[in-house]
């Protein structure tokens, strides 16, 4: 049995670098187009990996004029990067609205 342990570090080497490779190729404009509005977190994280939730900060002013932070709402934006693209999904309420490539 120890025989076949050095026999197969190669294999897991290789197993990790097609595991390394499948992850580049997750940021596509296959796996873009694949997302669609009303798709859950958890289906695009599906796709795509995880991502990157962004801060955004400000404030909003109510219809009687009371301000509010802007973490109040149900929105949530995640980015995911690799090298020259980049996705951004906003979801509402757990629900993909806006979907952008570049």
């Amino acid at each position: 049995m120890r025989t076949l342990r050095p026999a197969m570090l190669p294999l897991l080497a290789g197993c990790l670098l097609v595991g390394l490779v499948a992850c580049d190729d997750k940021l596509s404009q296959e796996n873009f187009d694949k997302i669609t509005i009303g798709m859950t977190e958890g289906q695009v994280q599906g796709i795509l990996g995880k991502g990157e939730r962004l801060d955004v900060g400000g404030m909003s002013i109510s219809g009687a004029g009371v301000a509010s932070g802007a973490a109040r709402n149900s929105q949530v934006t995640y980015e995911w990067k690799k090298k020259n693209t980049m996705i951004s999904i906003t979801f509402a309420d757990g629900k993909v609205v806006q979907k952008v490539m570049r």
